[in-house]
This record gives structure tokens, C-alpha cells and sequence, in this order.
């Protein structure tokens, strides 16, 4: 596996790491169950009904989890195979994934702003209700960590793999 091919390896499987902490403090920590009703303790208004910031911390981390799961296998497969994915090792198909990689970028930003507004203007995440603020600092941490880690995937998918070509000869893989 070359460098390149295992950097991305590793990066990949880092962000669904971190997709799977935000998933798991969003689902455990940050929405409880009070008697039949569920509260979203980053609710904006003050009775938990809004879930609005849980709803973007699950879905996002959902789909960041299952891309990082996708991009960790194309990579293994690309790095056992000389043959069977050689449409994933174009140009336009690397511009493609880098830019998906981006586009999950973009998507953490929002969850990042979306937990940090949610949090910063609820009274219930600051009374004693809720003493425990690691669910929701770990939720931001994660969340802007997630944006550098799918930042530096898109990066290198695109500036290093496909305007550069590192690692790549006439018709063969690209690193």
C-alpha cells in the first residue's frame, strides 16, 4: 500500500471513529427518555420538543459513518486489486470522491454550528438539570475535528490524486 493509499486509509477510518462518537453521544447522552416522551437537551426552546439539533447530530454522523465506511473499503479494494475498480482510479472519479469528501466537510460545519447556536442559546443546557456539559462539548469537538479530518481527505483526493497524480503511470492505478 503506498503512503498516499494508507493516509487515506487511516484518515477514513478516523472519520467514522469520530462519526461513530457524535452518533453515539447524540443517541445516549443528549436525547433522554423522561417517562414515554423523549427531550433533546440542545432544544432551543426551553420544553426539549425541538429536535432539530439532535436530528442534524444523528443524521449527519449517520451519513458520515456509513461514507467512511464506503471510502475505507474502496481504498482496501484498491490497494488488493490491480483491475477490479479501475473507473475508481480516473481523474473525474477521484474529483468526484474529493468532492463528495468535501461536501461531508461542508455537511460537519453545519452540525458544528447547528450544536454550537442550540447549545449557546438553551437555558435548559445551562441549569442544574443539566450539570453534565461533556455530551454536548464532545459533540462540537468531534464535529469540528470531523470537519478537518473530511477537509483532508477531499485535499488529498483531489490536489495529490488527481491535479498531481501522485503516484500514478500511463494507464496504471493511481496511489
Amino acid at each position: 500500500m503506498s503512503r498516499l493509499g494508507l493516509a487515506l486509509a487511516i484518515l477514513n477510518g478516523v472519520n467514522v471513529f469520530m462519526a461513530i462518537i457524535v452518533l453515539a453521544v447524540v443517541s445516549g447522552e443528549i436525547v433522554l427518555n423522561v417517562g414515554d416522551q423523549k427531550i433533546c437537551l440542545l432544544s432551543p426552546s426551553n420544553d426539549g420538543r425541538n429536535f432539530r439539533a439532535c436530528d442534524t447530530g444523528i443524521a449527519i454522523s449517520t451519513i458520515a459513518m456509513i461514507l467512511g465506511l464506503l471510502y475505507v473499503a474502496l481504498a482496501v479494494i484498491e490497494q488488493l486489486s490491480d483491475t477490479a475498480l479501475s473507473a475508481f482510479r480516473g481523474k473525474t472519479a477521484v474529483i468526484i470522491r474529493g468532492g463528495v469528501a468535501g461536501f461531508m466537510a461542508f455537511l460537519w460545519l453545519v452540525c458544528f454550528g447547528v450544536v454550537v447556536n442550540a447549545y449557546n442559546n438553551n437555558s435548559v443546557a445551562k441549569s442544574n438539570f443539566y450539570n453534565d456539559k461533556s455530551g454536548a462539548q464532545a459533540v462540537s469537538a468531534f464535529s469540528f475535528f470531523s470537519i478537518i479530518g473530511w477537509g483532508a481527505v477531499a485535499v488529498i483526493m483531489i490536489v495529490f490524486r488527481a491535479v498531481r497524480g501522485s503516484g500514478s503511470t500511463q494507464g496504471g492505478p493511481v496511489a
